[in-house]
């Protein structure tokens, strides 16, 4: 399924992958937060974000991913975010969202 510019999968019951095409950002997260919203409503448990096609993450976005965890974690859900670039993923370390839920960095090419 398609939803402008993101792109979510299914890949089994319970399970939902969403892959962003765009930054993380004030001007996406509105839209974000329904899609997320809707996921958890329709009986998500195990969410992946796919950040492959990310390369910014402002506050809103940061709040987003804070969210979408704390949702998931009251239903014993969990939150996956993956292929994170370097820099996002010091980012993500600044914050201690590591602490929070699963992050995966991006893979680098040779490796």
């Amino acid at each position: 399924m398609q939803n402008e510019s993101n792109i979510i999968s299914r890949p089994s019951e319970g399970k939902a992958v969403l892959t962003p095409e765009a930054d993380i950002t004030a001007s996406t997260t509105p839209d974000l937060r329904g899609i997320l919203k809707n996921l958890v409503a329709e009986g998500v448990r195990e969410l992946e974000i796919n950040m492959a096609s990310v390369v910014m993450v402002d506050s809103s976005g940061i709040g987003l991913l804070v969210a979408a965890h704390n949702s998931l974690e009251r239903l014993d859900g969990k939150l996956v975010v993956t292929h994170v670039s370097k820099d996002l993923l010091e980012l993500f370390k600044a914050f201690r969202l590591e602490k929070h839920f699963v992050i995966i960095p991006l893979q680098e090419p040779g490796l």
